[in-house]
């Protein structure tokens, strides 16, 4: 069973956006959302977006509050805070070079890298480009080849057919398995991300800094690359459309995310 209310307030909460906030494919968060974000910043409650999803894009999608906020991005391995730097994870260089080609030698494959501030892409398709760029908003520098990127490299992402997303992902994990974690993080998107590199780690690091013990923390997921976030917690909220992989976690059924931040505001 998940586990119960405790006596400690709650004062943080964190939640993945694809299939979590941003449900049937959504491309915006519910106008709701926003002032119920604004109500708990009141009350002392950090709001974290917490998604693979890059900076500037975040920023965008959350831009009534955007100067409220925290922002957990690219699955943990960068986390802002006021346009600072909180949190940090990057590949060390040669092995993201190699992880970053054998996306590429894949056909079937398309690959996005993630610096701190842009995504950068080798398309080998125009709809690839469109999609990331204006679909989903993405800030973009497209590229010919990765040695090309003079940043540390935070995040691989794979973008693959959905028949094909587990059999490409079992011939990487063999690959680079123990090199790199390899996280599903929706029906067509996989990422690498440095050892040591997830939601529930980076929520661990905001906590030591804000001196916020996981019994303080709400987080709402669906999918494998929420699981380390959904375990460290003390109350986890997991959605009823979720990855049939993640009904093992004992957490809180979520059907809309908004109206359990409701009744969470309700009780503080």
């Amino acid at each position: 069973m998940p586990r119960t209310e405790e006596k400690k307030k709650i004062k943080l909460i964190a939640s993945d956006l694809d299939g979590t906030l941003l449900q049937h494919s959504a491309r915006n968060c519910n106008e709701e959302l926003f002032p119920i974000i604004e109500q708990l910043c009141e009350k002392g409650v950090y709001f974290i977006p917490a998604s693979g999803r890059q900076y500037p894009c975040m920023q965008n999608m959350f831009a009534p509050v955007k100067d409220k906020i925290m922002y957990l991005c690219e699955n943990g391995a960068l986390v802002m805070h006021s346009d600072k730097v909180l949190v940090k994870k990057q590949f060390e260089d040669t092995l993201a070079l190699k992880i970053c080609h054998a996306v590429l030698d894949e056909p079937d494959c398309e690959v996005l890298i993630s610096g701190e501030q842009t995504s950068y892409m080798i398309p080998k398709t125009d709809a690839f480009l469109t999609y990331i760029r204006d679909d989903l908003g993405n800030h973009v520098s497209v590229i010919e080849q990765p040695e090309q990127i003079k940043e540390p490299i935070l995040k691989i992402a794979y973008f693959v057919t959905e028949e094909r997303r587990d059999e490409v992902t079992a011939a990487f994990s063999k690959k680079f398995g123990d090199k790199s974690l390899i996280m599903t993080s929706g029906n067509r998107w996989v990422d690498f991300a440095p050892l040591g590199t997830n939601k529930g780690t980076a929520l661990q690091a905001i906590g030591e800094r804000l001196h916020i013990s996981p019994d303080e923390m709400v987080a709402f997921g669906d999918n494998e690359n929420d699981r380390a976030m959904l375990t460290y917690v003390g109350h986890p909220y997991l959605m009823e459309n979720c990855n049939p992989t993640m009904r093992d976690i004992k957490a809180v059924n979520c059907k809309k995310v908004e109206d359990s931040l409701k009744e969470i505001l309700e009780k503080l």
